[in-house]
């Protein structure tokens, strides 16, 4: 063994190197795919298969259960974070107070379920990639209407192969995913029921049980839906009495521990690309930096609202609204990282992709590469940030500094392509029609 390494260094390198060879190979079949793309969705179209199940044992259980069980891997990265809070909620602890927690309230509670099946952290990512599987599902169900089914579900297909959800879902246990769901399940039961106040019972469901970001989310659906009252009142009545409970046992924890996670200054986003030139007036302190930037953000979702000119229509909005509020608030926050871009890449690739433009695929194809790898080699890096320009002299530093910009420009890309979306108007959505 050479001088200076270690085991654990030797294990960080292998996770790299693991995440790094399956992104290229992933890659590799999607451009397969590709080329034979009209093949492809004539023989999806033709063979009545219960495609999504199919694509989830291939795709997802089975590369989980070759790294978990076969090769012995322990899920690391926040899978062991997520851990704690569940094991708290399986005592049935009151959140917040026994286990840090920077999610929403019942996030632990939703997990403990199957944790308390088999008491392990590996399923956690099993349950995980369950809900990513109904995502998936969800989104095929009610998008793409103006595709044939071959069409969609090899978008599908293309979606399981891209390296970003495949390294972030699989290796990394990460849950991002479960917004699109909540969101788009929430607005499929609401307009299903027609009634604002279920509207708002639903979405208020999805805030406790997801993430505190879900709330940007609120914001566009409230402005956009015309029973502003009703809605607000079925949020409300799920909402408030939680947020009462909460305050009464925890005071203001249920609050700090989620708005404390923009306090950590991360990589990549604006705040990291421009701290060499301007560190002298950024500073170091992120808890002052998270407010103007969140103003903006706020700002941000305020445009891409007042440009949405059909209400009726808003599910048809939904994939670009959605889009364009998370990629902007990935370049936008300090404490950012590209595994934000787990969250929107399934209505990103399945609802505001032009599959016949080669060039955007193309661009869609790099950034999938970048961003999938980008989180493991900063970490073993020991999470840089750098402070001048004199840290560039290291070559090492340079590629990785090199690397951030790619991915903040990504980002912007992203945003940029959904705003316009929204501009051009709603996507092709499935009727739904009212309960009976």
């Amino acid at each position: 063994m050479p001088p200076g390494y270690t085991t654990a260094r030797i294990h960080y390198m292998l996770i790299i190197l693991v995440k790094a060879v399956s992104s290229l190979v992933l890659t590799v079949g999607i451009l397969l795919l590709l080329s034979r793309q009209k093949q492809v969705e004539r023989y999806l179209d033709s063979a009545r298969l219960p495609w999504n199940g199919v694509f989830f044992v291939l795709l997802r259980l089975a590369p989980f259960l070759l790294t978990y069980f076969v090769l012995g891997f322990e899920p690391q990265s926040d899978v062991q974070y997520f851990y704690k809070i569940i094991k708290s909620a399986m005592r049935l602890e009151v959140p917040y107070l026994r286990a840090l927690n920077p999610y929403s309230p019942f996030y632990g509670y939703m997990l403990a379920l199957p944790v308390s099946i088999y008491n392990n952290s590996r399923t956690i990512v099993l349950s995980l990639l369950g809900f990513e599987m109904g995502c998936v599902w969800l989104t095929q169900r009610f998008f793409g209407a103006d595709l044939s089914r071959g069409e969609r579900w090899f978008r599908c297909l293309i979606y399981y192969m891209l390296p970003v959800p495949f390294v972030f879902a699989i290796f990394s246990g990460q849950e991002d995913v479960l917004l699109w769901g909540a969101v788009i399940g929430a607005y499929w039961l609401w307009q299903r029921t027609q009634n604002a106040f279920v509207g708002g019972l639903l979405m208020g469901a999805g805030l406790l049980l997801t993430k505190a970001i879900f709330v940007l989310l609120l914001i566009p659906i409230f402005f956009l839906t015309r029973r502003k009252v009703s809605f607000v009142a079925g949020a409300a009545l799920i909402g408030i009495p939680v947020v009462i409970w909460l305050y009464l046992v925890t005071g203001t924890r249920f609050l700090d521990q989620p708005l404390h996670e923009g306090d950590y200054l991360k990589a990549p986003n604006w705040r990291s690309l421009l701290n060499p030139f301007f560190y002298e007036y950024l500073g170091v302190n992120g808890k002052a930096g998270k407010w103007p930037t969140l103003a903006l953000l706020v700002a941000v979702i305020g445009l891409v609202t007042a440009w949405v000119r059909q209400r009726d229509k808003l599910m048809g909005y939904l994939p670009a609204v959605y889009t364009a509020i998370f990629a902007a608030m990935t370049v936008l926050q300090q404490s950012a990282i590209s595994v934000y871009a787990y969250a929107f890449m399934l209505p990103l690739l399945f609802c505001l992709t032009d599959f016949r433009n080669r060039t955007q695929l193309g661009l869609l194809l790099v950034f999938n590469i970048l961003a999938a790898n980008h989180p493991s080699i900063w970490w073993r890096m020991h999470q840089p940030y750098y402070n001048s320009l004199r840290a560039f002299k290291n070559p090492a530093y340079l590629a990785e500094y090199a690397l951030e910009w790619a991915i903040v420009a990504g980002f912007i890309w992203i945003a940029y392509r959904a705003m316009k979306q929204v501009r051009q108007g709603p996507v092709a959505t499935t009727p739904m029609s009212p309960l009976p």
